[in-house]
């Protein structure tokens, strides 16, 4: 290649796609400190860059379109979900009652997005009660453990409590076939038993 040609960027990924990407390693990088420094911005826009040239990591396919009020509509569902979790699973800790038995529970999403796939599981599993343990991919399944969930009733919660986070992020930056989907299929509970997989 000659010298004055302009490095290309990897087939599939544009310039501001990998610049998303990187903010994102960066985020994720950060939040995995649990603190937010200079330093640590530092050290995760270098280990962005490293892993993005020397891993090879398939494309971010991302939807084009994102709507500021619906973001900012997840973002306080979810700091609102994170503190009543914490309250909840602390109360756990120091009620003499014993924590009832969890359930593994599947949901299946009603995207096909790999990226908004992730953040829902994300998502769930940042929220104290429950942890992602696997996904199926090619059927856009998630499976999660649920803490103190042994009767319908809290099945059923934790399942609409997934799919509102997905409802709740393809309204935030989901494509227009995401949308689609949602509004043919808005309430995916009535398709199932209710019951853990």
């Amino acid at each position: 290649m000659s010298p004055n040609r302009p490095r290309r960027m990897p087939k599939g990924r544009s310039f501001v796609q990998q610049l998303v990407l990187v903010f994102f390693l960066v985020v994720l990088w950060v939040m995995l400190w649990d603190a937010v420094s200079l330093m640590h911005i530092i050290t995760g826009v270098i280990l962005a860059f490293v892993v993005t040239r020397v891993f090879y990591l398939p494309p971010v396919v991302l939807s084009g379109r994102f709507n500021i009020i619906h973001a900012l509509n997840y973002g306080l569902w979810f700091l609102y979900s994170l503190m009543r979790a914490s309250v909840e699973v602390a109360w756990f800790a120091f009620r003499r009652r014993a924590v009832g038995a969890g359930s593994v529970i599947a949901c299946d999403l009603r995207t096909s997005s790999d990226l908004l796939m992730t953040l829902v599981a994300d998502t769930a599993s940042l929220i104290p009660g429950s942890i992602i343990i696997d996904s199926d991919r090619a059927l856009g399944v998630l499976y999660l453990h649920v803490l103190d969930c042994d009767s319908e009733e809290k099945i059923i919660s934790a399942k609409q409590q997934v799919y509102h986070i997905e409802e709740l992020l393809i309204r935030a930056l989901g494509s227009y076939r995401d949308l689609a989907a949602l509004k043919v299929n808005p309430d995916p509970m009535a398709d199932e038993d209710g019951g853990s997989r």
